[in-house]
């Protein structure tokens, strides 16, 4: 299997080249690889509008309501599942076990189904005022869109990236055929070619998954400890996906004013929601250029780093390494910061010239501005929560993600009675104050890297008999102090890495 940073540092060889074609191809691509899902996806939703729609559709509006909902309730679910199972595959192929991938699928799968009958069944089938097989289509896809979700980390870890791609760009091919074959463009038909758009991906990550793990579906006794060793990641799966959601939630329900309500319980704020799609596509060329340098740059310090405890380096080398980490990590998520400020200052710059042509109005224009105020801070916070998981800092990664959805809760909420002058503010201070957290988080945490690979993330600090043992928190030159939890100090023993 090909390391992680194999693609990442073609990419960036391709960046350093003395053609413009190249440089803008590799981060096109890179574009592609962080977040070509979503984008081939809304390119589907968008030919299928065109070639379903052109002649007009009364519930275009219903049918793009439903996969809105569909995708809150998919990513809420789905993103506590995938953070602990992507987790615990790539635990398991770095020990090189394979056997048990295809049971850890079948335990998601049904965990998310299970999850889904209990949230989405009573939601459409006795809240929403659809009809009956709007209902189904409704309910299925959600199911589609989620299994989709849930398959992507289990061909992530195995650098699947090109798979990936490939599904979902014939998915939104599919869609966008479809759309001229349905007899009546009717939400129900909308649905139905957008689920089989989604059928056609799915059939294809799934395929992919069962060709490279085989058919063996043995049980992984380990599965069954995951939750209890690794409850931060699922929690912190779960705060991600509440807290990029729970602001919308608020102004669809108690906004006085600007929103539409469809079926009885879908409602959506379209000046809002569409300011927040532009917002957040317009952090995509910052998080490929993280994805081709920084990502692929820290690959090679972490190395360094972790691979000094193999060479049973001395604590002067494994401070050098921490402290290239220390500075690496600091300067670049202050360069981050500064060209996401950049990237917001031309949109706003650029929404004034094309307002039309973005799909906005005039009403838009103030919430649109700080939205891209918010996705800067968002989006900065969301790379101090990627470098403590990189750390294996589950904790404080946590604190970043719950500190957010409290906030962009609370915050949206006290500020929706001053009116529409401040909508967006709630989700702006919440990631100020995040970006805040979480880059305090990493000062705090940078200096004791070697403590932490040592003994704060060390699962093997026991003894062949099985008597667990305590660590002394001193690390002094390569000498550990190891205790017996019932006895006084036994004696020192070698640090060996």
């Amino acid at each position: 299997m090909r390391p992680l940073a194999d693609v990442n540092r073609m990419l960036e060889r391709l960046t350093h080249k003395r053609s413009l074609t190249l440089i803008g191809g590799a981060y096109v691509v890179a574009a592609l690889l962080v977040a070509g899902p979503w984008i081939f996806t809304v390119l589907g939703l968008i030919g299928l509008g065109v070639t379903a729609c052109a002649d007009g559709c009364d519930e275009l509006a219903l049918f793009r309501t439903i996969v809105i909902y569909s995708s809150m309730f998919s990513l809420i679910v789905t993103s506590p599942i995938a953070f602990l199972f992507a987790r615990h595959i790539s635990d398991q192929l770095f020990q090189g076990k394979r056997d048990g991938i295809v049971f850890a699928l079948a335990c998601a799968f049904t965990i998310f189904a299970f999850t889904i009958a209990l949230a989405v069944v009573p939601f459409y089938g006795w809240g929403a005022t659809l009809t009956s097989a709007q209902k189904l289509a409704a309910i299925h896809n959600v199911m589609l869109i989620g299994c989709s979700w849930l398959l992507i980390p289990f061909l992530g870890v195995t650098r699947a990236y090109r798979t990936v791609l490939a599904a979902f760009a014939l998915g939104a091919i599919a869609m966008t055929l479809l759309g001229w074959a349905i007899p009546e463009p009717s939400a129900l038909w909308l649905l139905v070619s957008f689920n089989a758009g989604f059928a056609v991906v799915n059939a294809i990550l799934l395929i992919s998954i069962i060709r490279t793990f085989g058919r063996t579906n043995n049980v992984d006794a380990s599965l069954f400890q995951l939750l209890k060793h690794k409850w931060e990641l699922p929690a912190a799966g779960a705060c991600y996906a509440l807290g990029l959601w729970v602001d919308k939630v608020i102004m669809w329900v108690m906004a006085p004013s600007g929103t539409m309500e469809m079926a009885g319980v879908l409602r959506t704020m379209p000046s809002y929601d569409t300011a927040m799609f532009w917002a957040h596509l317009s952090a995509i060329p910052i998080i490929a250029v993280f994805f081709v340098h920084i990502e692929t740059q820290y690959k090679t310090l972490s190395e360094a780093f972790y691979g000094g405890f193999r060479r049973r380096a001395s604590l002067r080398e494994l401070a050098q390494a921490m402290g290239r980490i220390r500075i690496f990590v600091i300067s670049n998520l202050v360069g981050m910061f500064a060209a996401l400020i950049i990237v917001a200052a031309t949109m706003i710059a650029l929404s004034f010239v094309f307002m039309h042509e973005l799909g906005l109005r005039p009403s838009y224009m103030t919430i649109l501005r700080t939205a891209l105020c918010a996705i800067v801070f968002h989006t900065s916070a969301m790379f101090c929560f990627i470098f403590l998981l990189y750390f294996d800092l589950r904790k404080s990664a946590l604190l970043i993600v719950a500190t957010y959805f409290a906030l962009n809760g609370i915050l949206t909420y006290s500020l929706l009675p001053m009116g529409a002058e401040y909508y967006g503010y709630g989700t702006m201070i919440a990631a100020a104050l995040s970006f805040l957290l979480g880059f305090g988080l990493l000062l705090k945490e940078l200096p004791w890297l070697h403590y932490h690979a040592v003994i704060t993330n060390n699962t093997s600090i026991q003894q062949a008999t099985g008597k667990k043992w305590t660590l002394a928190e001193s690390f002094i030159g390569k000498n550990l102090v190891w205790l017996h939890p019932k006895e006084p100090m036994a004696g020192k023993r070698k640090f060996s890495g």
